[in-house]
């Protein structure tokens, strides 16, 4: 017995050294997995530590040449400049934010002087000589339909800055993409604001009585056609008491306006470029003649050099316009930040002519960067190698089949006839009525007591319209 009870002492203490030095392999184990951990962790630093290159953008080191064909000088320097100043603000932000995809914009510049064939040339010497990938213009809509067949034939996409005239998407070209909206899109918004909003506040008891006031171009007889063909297809049952043409550039409209004067309208529904407007506001009150005026297309008045010209002459009118930037669709906020921009360099906030070049500048930006996300191989040869008819062709593709999207404007894309067209319903849509409104303290930017305000349609509209005392 006393054997056996030996022999579990022995296995004991033999099992308790067995412990002991166990823990201390362990301890010793534990210690040196610390160890190599710590070491791993200060590698891992290390390498962390080490400066990597990252990957450049994928078009780095090219360029996308925009050729800007406007009146620059001139009579219709104004509008030139305005649309000049939407391109170089779009170009510079672009730029200064990495380019597009690592590709910067350059501009090359040509003045027209607002005469079309001059046009015609500047356009031609932008494709042949500067060999720029896309062109930009025209403002008038006689200079885009002289200019026109000369970047069909070399296969080059025109992307508008202003330009009107319906007409100018029937001519069945593949390379125009024309920004503004057409005569009818005026002439819709124009007798939908007067029949659903000014003739119910007037409260006649009889027809609405109509003039018609245009200037003899392109524009002019385009804008007068197609706001009587709506009226009537509209059934409104307005009286048309007169339809007066104009000489563009005359001196002395106080034969014509005595003639629309004796016809008693309500309303004069016009059509003009700004100089001569300023000149009929004046010569209408001094004869006298004060019924509402409101445009019946954009080019002569929705611009603030109207206001700053022409002051109190035009109190009240209202103006078929494409784009103000205080419009409520699809965010205020969104579209404040661009005018104070524009504020910011130019004194003035985004007109029609400089919110279309401004805009297309991104629209470019964003087609190239849909392009490339779906072939960036392509993209990035045609690109690097410089291949000005591949890389007009797909802008031209782009231009045709993209939706685009800004923040401050929505969802745009161009209808087959090269219209531009916004994706939320409604025959109104994408142009708007603005009224000169007497400016407020906390305006954005006023001239002589008076700014823009937008009071059509329902979607935009931020105040409501004014009909002043007679």
């Amino acid at each position: 017995m006393e054997k056996v009870e030996a022999a579990f002492r022995v296995v004991a203490i033999i099992a308790l050294i067995l412990s002991i030095v166990s823990a201390g392999y362990s301890l010793v184990l534990v210690g040196q997995i610390s160890s190599l951990s710590d070491k791993v962790s200060k590698l891992e630093k290390q390498v962390s530590a080490i400066p990597t290159t990252p990957k450049p953008p994928l078009l780095e080191g090219c360029e996308l040449r925009v050729g800007i064909c406007l009146p620059l000088s001139g009579a219709l320097a104004a509008f030139g400049q305005s649309g000049y100043r939407g391109a170089d603000l779009a170009t510079d932000e672009i730029n200064e934010a990495g380019g597009i995809l690592g590709a910067k914009i350059r501009l090359v510049i040509e003045d027209f002087a607002g005469d079309p064939k001059v046009a015609v040339s500047a356009t031609e010497k932008l494709i042949t000589v500067n060999k720029v990938h896309v062109v930009r213009g025209y403002f008038t809509s006689s200079a885009a339909l002289s200019a026109m067949p000369i970047a069909e034939k070399y296969k080059t996409p025109v992307l508008s800055i202003g330009s009107s005239a319906k007409e100018l998407c029937e001519q069945g070209w593949k390379y125009w993409f024309k920004t503004p909206p057409n005569s009818t899109m005026f002439a819709t918004v124009v007798t939908e604001f007067l029949s659903k909003d000014i003739e119910p506040k007037l409260k006649l008891g009889r027809p609405l009585k109509v003039a018609v006031l245009h200037e003899n171009t392109l524009m002019g007889e385009s804008d007068k056609k197609e706001f009587l063909r709506v009226v009537n297809a509209t059934g409104v049952g307005w009286e048309i008491v007169s339809v007066q043409a104009y000489v563009a550039g005359s001196l002395d409209f106080k034969p014509v306006l005595e003639v629309v004067k004796a016809a008693e309208p309500d309303v004069v529904a016009m059509s003009g470029y700004l100089t001569d407007t300023v000149l009929i506001a004046k010569q209408s009150k001094e004869i006298g003649f004060k019924p509402l005026f409101i445009s019946i297309g954009g080019a002569g008045m929705q611009t603030p050099v109207l206001i700053e010209l022409a002051g109190e002459n035009v109190a009240y009118w209202f103006v078929a316009n494409e784009y103000w930037w205080d419009r409520n669709y699809p965010s205020a906020e969104a579209g404040r930040k661009v005018a104070e921009a524009f504020m910011k360099r130019y004194g003035y906030p985004p007109d029609f002519q400089s919110w279309s070049s401004y805009a297309g500048m991104y629209i470019l930006k964003e087609l190239i960067e849909k392009l490339a996300e779906a072939n960036p191989e392509k993209v990035k040869k045609a690109f690097e190698t410089d291949n000005v008819p591949e890389i007009r062709e797909m802008i031209r593709d782009g231009l045709s089949t993209i939706k685009f999207y800004l923040d401050w404007t929505g969802e745009l894309y161009f209808e087959p006839n090269g219209q531009l067209a916004y994706s939320i319903n409604g025959p109104s849509i994408g142009c708007t009525i603005i009224q000169v409104q007497p400016a407020k303290p906390d305006d954005l930017w006023s001239a002589k007591g008076y700014t823009f305000r937008t009071v059509y349609s329902p979607v935009y509209k931020v105040a409501d319209p004014i009909i002043p005392p007679k």
